[in-house]
């Protein structure tokens, strides 16, 4: 996983859980090259985030929540926490990002979401 994870998502650092849970089980990768090379909210959602949760709850047990941030490119994972359902994550953001390849297509298809 050392050597893999960085080639697929980018440098990563271990965090905790979150602010108010000081065990370990938090990743922070740094710069996701999944949403550098996407631009795409979309793609992030159901090409990485669902289906990588998926991946760790039924093929090894553990329930994974991952946490795009758009602005930084970062994308904080939390091993151990259970994954809310994609249409109510508050770190999934309405309609398309500005830099996405598909955006232009969907203003001209009047799609408002990727």
């Amino acid at each position: 996983a050392k050597y893999l994870l960085p080639f697929l998502v980018g440098d990563m650092e271990l965090t905790t859980r979150g602010e108010d849970d000081a065990r370990g089980g938090g990743v922070l990768v740094k710069r996701c090259r999944v949403l550098e090379g996407s631009g795409c909210k979309g793609i992030c959602a159901r090409m990485c985030k669902v289906p990588t949760q998926r991946f760790f709850k039924e093929q090894w047990g553990v329930p994974l929540t991952m946490m795009p941030n758009f602005e930084t490119g970062r994308c904080q994972l939390f091993f151990g926490e259970e994954p809310i359902p994609i249409e109510d994550d508050p770190s999934i953001p309405p309609g398309c990002l500005g830099r996405c390849p598909g955006s232009v297509t969907m203003k001209r298809s009047k799609l408002d979401s990727c």
